[in-house]
């Protein structure tokens, strides 16, 4: 039975492709979801804000790739306030305060909640992005979904400081953000089942046999941004050399490099650690491979504070792999330490704040920096190759763990379970918006919606010499006996390319003339010129009335 929809998305074909050459978390993260609250939301359609005409027709048309069979609902920008017939609007990030700023212009901040997102949180603009969730006006009713325990405490300590800041600059008391809401990313868990067939064909493929032990690493290789190989390649050589006879253990690296250096620092470090070890590198595999079933254990000892959740490990729990993963950002909650796997400690050195000076001050780009930081992160290698070594050495455990881990996937990151946590999230923000609770900052009569973007004609005030009042008296120019005369007039101006910079923001041909009627009897004010408007053309007529003085319509009375 189908609901209600109860969300909308912002969508932007970037965010949930998973076609790209450089996939990131992100996008597999959007296009999950996607196609998680196609099968698992239970709404009587889908909704989707989008910006420009053809980021409708690309959402349309991934909805039914992905086999939507409910209505498809688009909303352009100027629908903004329609998103309260759904009640929130999904952000595939952190930036919920544009989108804030949006609502307080257009629609009534009770109307719908603003969802977010945390994928990665280090870069600048992320980090500018949860701080200004501090001044900017989100309500109780919105939220910023963080993917990871550990990703939530970061999001705290940043607005600790900046919260700090703005009680000492501005004397502030009460410093609020949205609310945090732990949920994590989610996995097609029946798609990622264990798969013999798969298995056969993918071990056939690179050479495994039987008896063979085979370790994945899956995902981008990247030294600087995902996790320095050396602890990988040292534990699991170590470990590998003391396996039982008979028993050959396989390293399979499988994903993309970004670039040559990668590649280099990855064949060398391999032949310098780990001489001895058998790799097989599969280098872009298809997407939504099946390559996991040909693996025995998963390993991912992420070092680096561009991860914020790590997707791949969540996977390789669904397919039924124990993960050898370090004790780190999102992996602290995904793998259960001598259940479904093992979590390697991890060591952060400090302090580090002239790295995030240098990045601020745009002496180090983004790479630079998270390359920096994880420098100075540490592995325990010794753990690693414990880890690895009793999964090579007990063939039992790894059975116990397989279950294990294909279980908790199945119970907590399917998207049924996911979606369900999302389904209960914005009831909960529903019930916020409807409890009459009071707006945060509410817009007082006359004020400015965004202070920061005021409305020109009163930032600017002090540039003119006067401004048009509903008191300034008008008149038609000179050789303009009646209304038609002066609508042919501004009609010939407006066919002139530049008569009319603007002419969407025109009153039309009828307004004009019904203005200009009121002035064949003499002057007027302008305000009795838009009194018998209606309200909703009122102001556009109002102003227009400026440009009509601009092209010699009309002349000031003094």
């Amino acid at each position: 039975m189908s609901i209600p929809a109860a969300a909308a998305l912002l969508y932007a074909p970037d965010g949930y492709d998973t076609s790209r050459p450089r996939l990131m978390g992100r996008h597999a993260a959007g296009a999950g979801f996607l196609g998680g609250l196609i099968r698992h939301a239970g709404f009587d359609r889908l909704v989707a804000l989008t910006r420009k005409p053809a980021d409708a027709t690309a959402f349309r048309a991934q909805v039914a790739e992905l086999g939507a069979q409910v209505p498809v609902q688009t909303l352009a920008d100027a629908e903004f306030p329609r998103l309260a017939e759904t009640g929130c609007l999904m952000l595939p990030g952190p930036d919920l305060s544009s989108f804030a700023w949006q609502r307080r212009r257009m629609a009534p901040a009770h109307g719908f909640s603003l969802v977010g997102i945390t994928h990665t949180i280090a870069s600048a603009s992320a980090m500018d992005s949860i701080a200004e969730l501090l001044q900017s006006p989100v309500q109780p009713w919105d939220a910023l979904v963080c993917t990871s325990s550990a990703v939530r405490a970061a999001v705290q300590r940043l607005w600790q400081g900046e919260g700090a800041w703005l009680a000492r600059r501005l004397g502030a008391t009460r410093i609020e953000g949205p609310a945090l809401p732990v949920i994590p990313l989610g996995v097609d868990a029946e798609a990622l089942a264990p798969d013999p067939a798969a298995r056969a064909e993918w071990r056939q493929r690179l050479g495994l046999e039987p008896l063979d032990i085979a370790v994945l690493h899956h995902g981008r290789l990247s030294f600087h941004a995902k996790a320095h190989p050396l602890p990988m390649f040292l534990g699991l050589a170590r470990a590998a050399a003391a396996a039982p006879a008979g028993a050959r253990v396989v390293l399979i690296l499988s994903g993309w490099f970004a670039d040559a250096t990668q590649r280099r620092a990855f064949t060398e470090m391999a032949k310098a650690l780990a001489p001895d070890l058998t790799i097989r590198l599969v280098e872009r595999p298809e997407t939504n491979t099946t390559l996991r079933a040909a693996a025995d254990v998963f390993t991912l000892l992420s070092d680096n504070i561009q991860e914020s959740f790590g997707l791949a490990p969540v996977e390789a729990l669904a397919a039924g792999l124990p993960v050898v993963g370090t004790d780190w950002d999102g992996l602290k909650d995904t793998v259960e330490h001598g259940v479904t796997g093992f979590r390697v400690p991890t060591l952060l050195a400090g302090p580090m704040d002239d790295l995030a000076a240098r990045h601020d001050g745009g002496q180090d780009p983004y790479d630079h920096y998270i390359a920096g930081v994880a420098q100075f992160t540490a592995v325990d290698v010794g753990a690693a190759e414990a880890a690895f070594a009793a999964l090579i050495g007990d063939a039992g455990l790894r059975a116990r763990m397989s279950a294990a881990a294909r279980a908790r996937a199945v119970a907590v990151y399917d998207w049924a379970a996911v979606i369900g946590q999302y389904r209960t999230l914005w009831a909960e923000l529903a019930k916020l918006r409807a409890s009459g609770r009071g707006e945060r900052g509410a817009r007082l009569r006359g004020e400015d919606p965004v202070p920061r973007r005021p409305d020109p004609s009163g930032l600017f005030a002090d540039y003119p010499t006067r401004r048009l009042a509903p008191e300034t008296r008008l008149r038609l120019a000179p050789g303009l006996p009646d209304a038609a005369a002066a609508v042919a007039r501004l009609k010939a101006i407006a066919a002139i390319p530049g008569g009319a910079a603007r002419p969407d923001l025109m009153p039309g041909a009828t307004a004009f003339a019904q203005m200009l009627a009121g002035l064949e009897a003499g002057p007027a004010s302008a305000g009795t010129l838009v009194a018998a408007l209606p309200p909703s053309a009122a102001a556009r007529c109002f102003r227009a009335l400026a440009w009509l003085v601009k092209v010699d319509v009309l002349r000031l009375e003094e």
